[in-house]
């Protein structure tokens, strides 16, 4: 096992299903799943003490479903990487679960290889999408899949993050965004570290397509 563990919570209501989900998980080298949860407010009990890197959330369980559970965590900032499982392939499920706030959506009678490929490209911070729903959303909903991907990266960005952002797709230095707002060039580069984790953008040229694309304003 390498050092580096990927901490991974598994939720579903039913016991079968997540004992099966574990059973592929534990075979990847590096990961380790430290919790399961058979509803969405076990998922929130857990997430204030744990640190997972991963969450395969059921969309369908009681109490809260795994879309109210992504939707909380990304409204409180949460970063961490959620992978949906449903056993609908109804391309208006997909398009809820981005909107929620998830990274990928795969289905339940998916293989273990696919299992694992999913959950190793979101932890990864790509996006994954059981190839049986991408083929049937067509082009105009793959477009507004995209769509709601970039807009649901953009609301768990605070205000003053949005404000860095517009100032650096522009082109403006740490040192000019900490002089107009008062702060230290180093507050700046964090701003800006987190927005470029949050959108998953690691250039500057990428951000600034992302701010043209998205028409974003402060």
């Amino acid at each position: 096992m390498s050092e580096a563990r990927i901490r991974v919570i598994i939720a579903d209501d039913h016991t079968v299903v997540r004992q099966g989900i574990r059973h592929v998980l534990e075979d990847i080298e590096g990961l380790e799943v430290i919790a399961e949860a058979s509803n969405g407010n076990e998922v929130l009990q857990l997430m204030e003490h744990a640190a997972p890197d991963l969450l395969v959330l059921d969309i369908s369980m009681p109490e809260k479903t795994g879309l109210d559970v992504a939707k909380e965590l990304r409204a409180q900032g949460s970063e961490v990487a959620i992978l949906v499982l449903s056993m609908h392939d109804d391309p208006e499920y997909v398009l809820e679960a981005v909107r929620a706030g998830a990274d990928g959506y795969i289905l339940k009678d998916v293989g273990p290889g696919e299992l694992r490929e999913a959950v190793e490209a979101v932890h990864s911070g790509k996006e994954y999408f059981a190839e049986r729903v991408t083929h049937q959303l067509g082009v105009a909903l793959r477009e507004e899949l995209e769509r709601e991907r970039q807009r649901s990266r953009l609301e768990v960005l605070t205000a003053r993050e949005r404000e860095v952002l517009v100032r650096v797709a522009s082109g403006r230095t740490n040192r000019e965004i900490a002089e107009e707002f008062g702060i230290s060039p180093r507050t700046v580069e964090t701003h800006r570290e987190r927005v470029m984790s949050k959108l998953r953008i690691r250039t500057v040229a990428g951000l600034t397509r992302f701010v043209v694309e998205n028409e974003v304003t402060e």
